[in-house]
């Protein structure tokens, strides 16, 4: 029998489907190259089949099949990942987990909410707001990424300096294992039983496992958001005022720091024509006038300029536009026309070392894009901070575009880890950063997590070429 009428059998009718136009748009996710190349005519990998599980007793089904027959599984939400991890390979199949989208449940009284990892952010947070409460974990992609996504990609909100990053919204888990087994992680607040499962399966990119529930922490919806805004001289300036900001203890939601280059993108409609900016949203209830009042202080006794609030009520009203703007410029509309990519780069480092880190990052990525690199202070931390590039990459035609956005890529990657930092903080690996992961996180770091995939995927199923450098 052919091995997928075998797997049709296992499953619902139409879980299984080999529509050209369905292994087409299911083929790559949002990955630059993958985008170039599919726009310019490249035949890019393919599935032979798409299957769309509704349950977790599907997903065991298909890897329980998929192990029988040794085929590669590529584990699928959204496909708004932009590193190639959710890439198809030839003669594999793509597991699409985008009908598995329920909000099983609520729970008001522990603040908890249980979801299926295919559903959207957006409808999650849709959910919760009916009862006045909030994942508080705001991607740019909310709108377009699945909570499955998150975890496989270790997803970062823009409101994180208060609600955290996706590992600490995670109570509980379920996960299918590569051979069909089911993982069942009980929620709870924080568990030291034994090094914990949760953490290992998030950031994993489904090369461990397919995570197919969750249950996440929420908060109460907040009543009103109070903004702070601030022009400074320069960037170094504003990492400093930053700092003074989060380990002063004055607790806002949001922070972003923003260079001139992207001050100027971002807020150039408001009359900004130099200098850094410094944003601060405030939301916290218990303790919102005393801290609106500390930061002030911090951002004026350094000199920083106030800037209306509007700059606040701007940003959030146009905080995730970039997401049309990136499918104009990559997608089939091609809006700059052919030679271009436009892509970002999210590092992160301690704070003594980002200055450093900016720049060497900065200059590696100038001496390939065709334009000035932006840059942001997007996640901020007692210790540390992140840092997102947005560059522009332009050429005579796409060939030599992709060659100085890998080159690119290459250098920015050196030049970060150099400068003490890692090369991603919140969008993952896939393939596009797989070649620098020893780097990342040393030869005896790469071989324990090469033994961890080994340990629970033997057959090497889940999400081949991924996360981790083929081995020489």
């Amino acid at each position: 029998m052919d091995v997928l009428a075998l797997l049709a059998e296992r499953l619902p009718d139409g879980a299984v489907s080999t529509h050209p136009g369905e292994l087409t748009s299911r083929s790559h996710d949002a990955w630059p190259l993958a985008m170039l190349r599919e726009a310019r005519g490249e035949r890019l990998p393919r599935p032979m089949a798409v299957v769309f599980p509704r349950s977790t007793d599907d997903v065991a089904a298909t890897l329980a099949w998929a192990a029988e027959t040794r085929t590669p599984v590529v584990p699928r939400g959204a496909g708004s990942g932009v590193c190639g991890g959710a890439q198809a390979v030839w003669r594999g199949i793509v597991l699409d987990v985008s009908r598995m989208d329920r909000v099983v449940g609520i729970d008001e009284e522990s603040l908890a909410v249980e979801v299926e990892a295919g559903i959207r952010g957006d409808r999650v947070e849709s959910q919760l707001n009916k009862r006045q409460l909030t994942l508080g974990h705001y991607p740019q992609s909310l709108a377009i990424s699945s909570i499955g996504g998150w975890i496989a990609s270790g997803s970062a909100g823009q409101a994180s300096a208060r609600y955290g990053s996706i590992e600490d919204l995670i109570l509980g888990l379920t996960a299918v294992l590569a051979g069909g087994h089911v993982l069942r992680l009980r929620s709870t607040p924080r568990s030291a039983a034994g090094p914990d499962l949760r953490t290992l399966l998030t950031g994993s990119e489904g090369t461990l496992a397919v995570v197919t529930r969750a249950t996440l922490s929420v908060a109460r919806l907040p009543e009103e958001r109070r903004w702070l805004a601030y022009g400074l001289a320069g960037f170094a300036e504003g990492i400093t005022v930053a700092r003074e900001v989060i380990q002063r203890g004055c607790q806002p939601t949001i922070l972003r720091l923003y260079d001139q280059a992207d001050a100027l993108v971002t807020f150039g409609s408001l009359g900004h024509d130099s200098g850094a900016v410094l944003l601060l949203g405030f939301d916290s209830p218990s303790s919102l006038e005393g801290s609106v009042k500390a930061a002030d202080e911090v951002a004026s006794s350094a000199g920083a300029e106030p800037r209306p609030e509007t700059y606040g009520e701007h940003w959030w009203e146009h905080r995730n536009d970039a997401v049309e703007t990136y499918r104009r410029i990559m997608g089939e509309e091609r809006q700059l026309g052919s030679g271009v990519i436009v892509d970002t780069m999210e590092v992160a480092g301690l704070w003594r070392r980002l200055p450093s880190l900016y720049q060497a990052v900065w200059e590696a990525l100038f001496r390939h894009a065709s334009q000035a690199v932006a840059c942001h202070v997007s996640h901020a931390y007692r210790s540390g901070a992140s840092l997102e590039f947005t560059f522009l990459v332009h050429a005579d035609d796409d060939e030599k575009a992709e060659r100085a956005y890998a080159r690119g890529w290459a250098d920015a990657a050196r030049a970060c880890h150099r400068a003490g930092g890692t090369m991603t903080h919140h969008s993952g690996v896939g393939m596009l950063k797989a070649p620098f992961l020893e780097k990342e996180l040393g030869t005896v770091g790469l071989n324990v997590l090469r033994r961890v995939k080994e340990a629970m995927d033997p057959t090497g199923i889940l999400n081949p070429g991924k996360l981790l450098p083929p081995e020489e």
